[in-house]
């Protein structure tokens, strides 16, 4: 009788395209003897290094493990091994690493249940974990024991595979078959039936199979399905199941390089000199300067369309011990026309009183020469840098912490209208000042420090900022908070030097910024007039400068986001008294543009765009496609009681939507609603995090789609990039707080491309209403009879997202303080724009 387990029912019908594999589990495995030295220099490792080599052998890649056994530190090490893990994190935001700690747990697992590596099957549970189903099977001792396994999807979300594991003479470790073994090595010699090996041929072997193991039909079916499917496939997609799994940050490892201060052999050397001090706070951090000094005779200047600068990279390491304490990075670029005697470029870190060695690389980018040095650096008590600080430029004295702290009644939710704030000073200023979005609109002069502000008619984001000042105007303390910032608020700010200073000489430049929970700063970027001048890859995000007197200019900085999305703020100093009738704030509108048939027009150059705000044209300051900008979409699913019946092909069409438009740099998000919205699940492009969040949904009760309308687009609030806002109902809103007029005044101030799509929705006035909000901010409305009908809107709205246009334009200084009216023109017979009809200054 055959040997047959069966855990549960092996589907006969479903055998994964793809069964054949080479085992990647080995293929970045430990070096072996003559691959480059490698074998020795793992031997060379310590015993934790060795056994953490062995533990994700199925994980790391063979560039990886190159840089791994590169390093020469044991700190470096440790830095190299919390990045490994850190890339492959796809829940960033949260204290725990969900996959370090799933893939631990498989380990114990694996070593519990397979005797040893070399069996294959554990490096497949390590990457994949349980398989669906598991079919063993010798076929009455005709073959050699087989295990079947069957993984509907894999870990990565992707379509999934069956694999065949076999082992060979009915003892040791289970390895995979491969089509190009041929079935000869599948099959018992003798079988214990006097039968001779079959050779490789495909129809003598399925001959064999029907001959000997018919008694059992469903082992027999199961393997003929199991080695067609092989044969039309080939090795391809099981292959998948045994590599390592994309990860999270596919780019980790050339920014871990980025931070190496090593110098590599033969490099030429770069004279420089560097210099340190101790000035300022940060809580209980001491501000510890370098400055870095190059003869300029000693650097080559980068020269492009005209521009002549040079170009320098800092990289550091601050050890504390035998630990690596942080690491940081900055790009400084000093244009020629300002360079003078000597090239300056100052760093900042904040470190805590103590002994540290700090390690500084010094790269001339263009002319490839290199400084380097490390030393033992005593970072002083706070009370000695502060003094240090004083006596050397009294104005740059730090503040003491604690001494203003704004206070918002009733912050919670959004805001508008009247709103108090209450600034609580701990010394006795001569006044406070209340700025609203970096107005002054009032000053007190003795406490209560309270205010009343006015945040307009409809929920926005504003910053509202108490400054203390003593009787000679300096500024003892300050505070700051944001109303209606949303989840995902992303912003830099300058906040050093003061908006309209006059300044001459070194001047620090401080820029702070504000992200959403789950995103990473890349960069910042600060400039000086048009001109880059350095570039931070971490905070704290400061630069000291060189400023003439007497000359306006621009300050700006950029910050970036990992996933490519930046935002900016720009200052203007040494400006005398224009400060305040300067107007800097840039409106960015998007624009999709479609033709007479109806489909996306996608080579349209900045020429051929007109801007016209309240009828006046407005110069196009910045022109650019957004086929590369990442794509925010949230669907707000009506699931009131109404839409019972039709949830289940919502999911199915949903799933779809995100699963053809959602790229890796892009974002989904989930809203449901009836009586009350509720966030299903978070901005993500994990698409198995918006499928549970689909298959949560049930029909009941009511609908308030105004209210509903209104979350949605609030939640957009701080997410830069293409943002859309799906809207998928069947009937009028039947019970909203917020009315239609106000729902509209907030999605016109919004900037959230509205798709609205009416299922059999009958009545005029809602219909009209949902065209109204899709027009209204460029989107469109459309009207379908059943679900039935979804798939090819969902796909006209992909197509429309992925072929709009940005245009950026400086608005007119003497407009309207209400909504400006935007009328986008182009110069292409036929076509039709559609964008936001205006916007709120």
């Amino acid at each position: 009788m055959p040997n047959l387990v069966h855990r549960p029912q092996l589907p006969t019908r479903r055998l994964v395209a793809a069964l054949a594999v080479t085992l990647a589990v080995a293929s970045v495995a430990l070096p072996a003897a003559g691959s480059g030295g490698r074998k020795e220099r793992v031997a060379a490792l310590d015993e934790e290094y060795r056994t953490w080599l062995e533990e994700v052998e199925v994980l790391i890649t063979q560039q990886e493990l190159d840089a791994f056994l590169a390093l020469e530190r044991d700190y470096q090490r440790d830095a190299f091994v919390e990045r490994f893990w850190r890339a492959r994190d796809r829940q960033p935001a949260t204290q725990r690493n969900e996959f370090k700690d799933r893939f631990y747990a498989r380990l114990d697992e694996a070593r519990g249940r397979f005797r040893d590596r070399a069996d294959e099957r554990f490096g497949v549970f390590l990457l994949h974990g349980e398989p669906a189903s598991v079919f063993s099977t010798d076929c009455g001792a005709i073959l050699w024991p087989l295990e079947i396994w069957d993984y509907p999807y894999l870990a990565d979300g992707s379509a999934g595979v069956t694999i065949v594991f076999h082992q060979r003479f009915g003892g040791g470790p289970y390895r995979i078959w491969r089509p190009g073994e041929g079935y000869s090595g599948l099959v018992a010699v003798g079988g214990g039936t006097g039968l001779t090996t079959p050779d490789t041929s495909r129809s003598i072997f399925y001959g064999w199979l029907e001959e000997n193991c018919a008694e059992v039909e469903s082992v027999l079916l199961a393997l003929l399905d199991t080695f067609r499917a092989a044969e039309r496939e080939g090795a391809a997609g099981p292959i998948r199941a045994t590599l390592p799994p994309e990860r999270e940050d596919p780019e980790w490892l050339e920014t871990f390089r980025a931070f190496s201060t090593d110098v590599e052999a033969g490099a030429e050397p770069l004279q420089a000199s560097l210099e340190y001090a101790f000035a300022g706070r940060r809580q209980s951090r001491v501000g510890v300067t370098g400055r870095l000094q190059v003869p300029p005779e000693q650097a080559v200047a980068a020269e492009l369309a005209g521009r002549a600068a040079f170009n320098f990279e800092v990289t550091g390491e601050v050890l504390r011990g035998e630990e690596l304490f942080e690491s940081f990075r900055y790009r400084f670029d000093v244009p020629v026309a300002v360079a003078g005697d000597s090239l300056a470029m100052v760093f900042e870190r904040f470190l805590r009183p103590g002994t540290y060695r700090i390690v500084v690389r010094l790269e001339d980018l263009e002319g490839g020469g290199v400084f380097r040095d490390e030393r033992k650096v005593d970072v002083p008590s706070v009370e000695t840098a502060v003094a240090a600080g004083e006596a050397a430029e009294a104005d740059e004295a730090p503040l003491v912490e604690g001494e203003l702290t704004l206070l918002a009644e009733g912050s919670e939710g959004l805001r508008a209208g009247y709103a108090r704030f209450t600034a609580r000073v701990t010394t006795e200023p001569a006044r406070v000042a209340f700025l609203l979005d970096g107005k002054q609109v009032m000053a007190k002069t003795r406490p209560p420090f309270s205010v009343e502000l006015d945040l307009g008619s409809i929920p926005r984001l504003h910053e509202v900022r108490a400054i203390a000042y003593d009787e000679a105007g300096r500024i003892l303390a300050a505070d700051e908070v944001l109303i209606n910032p949303g989840r995902h608020g992303f912003h830099v700010r300058l906040v050093e030097p003061d908006a309209g200073a006059t300044l001459d000489g070194a001047t620090r430049v401080r820029a702070e910024v504000a992200t959403p929970d789950d995103s990473r700063v890349e960069r910042v970027e600060i400039y000086l007039g048009e001109e880059r001048v350095a570039t931070l890859f971490q905070p704290p995000w400061t630069h000291t400068l060189a400023l003439a007197a007497g000359e306006a200019t621009f300050l700006r900085a950029a910050a970036y986001l990992e996933d490519g999305n930046s935002t900016e703020d720009l200052l203007l100093v040494n400006a005398g008294g224009y400060q305040e009738d300067l107007d800097v704030t840039l409106v960015e509108i998007t624009a999709g543009v479609v033709g007479a048939d109806g489909r996306p027009i996608r080579d349209l150059e900045a020429g051929a765009f007109r801007v016209l705000e309240d009828g006046r044209e407005r110069e196009i300051l910045r022109f650019e496609r957004l086929e590369n900008l990442p794509i925010y979409a949230a669907l707000l699913v009506d699931t009131s009681a109404s839409m019972g019946e039709s949830l289940e092909e919502v999911r199915q069409v949903a799933l779809a939507f995100f699963r053809d438009t959602i790229e890796s740099k892009d974002r989904a998000a989930v809203i449901t609603f009836s009586e009350k919205p509720r966030l299903a699940a978070e901005f993500t492009n994990d698409l198995e995090r918006v499928a549970a969040a689909l298959a949560g949904i049930a029909p009941e009760r009511s609908t308030a789609l105004y209210d509903s309308i209104l979350f949605g687009l609030y939640y957009f609030q701080g997410v830069k990039g293409q943002r859309a806002l799906v809207i998928l109902s069947d009937g009028e809103d039947r019970q909203s707080e917020t009315t239609f007029e106000e729902t509209l005044e907030y999605a016109r101030a919004a900037g959230v491309t509205i798709y609205a799509v009416g299922v059999d929705l009958k009545k005029r006035t809602a219909r009209r209403r949902l065209e109204s909000l899709a027009e209204e901010t460029g989107g469109r409305a459309f009207f379908i009879s059943s679900i039935e009908e979804l798939t090819p809107v969902t796909d006209t709205i992909e197509a429309e997202l992925r072929s709009r246009y940005l245009l950026v334009f400086q608005p007119s200084t003497d407009g309207p303080r209400g909504f400006r009216v935007v009328e986008v023109v182009v110069d292409r017979p036929g076509a039709e724009v559609r964008t936001q009809r205006g916007y709120l200054p």
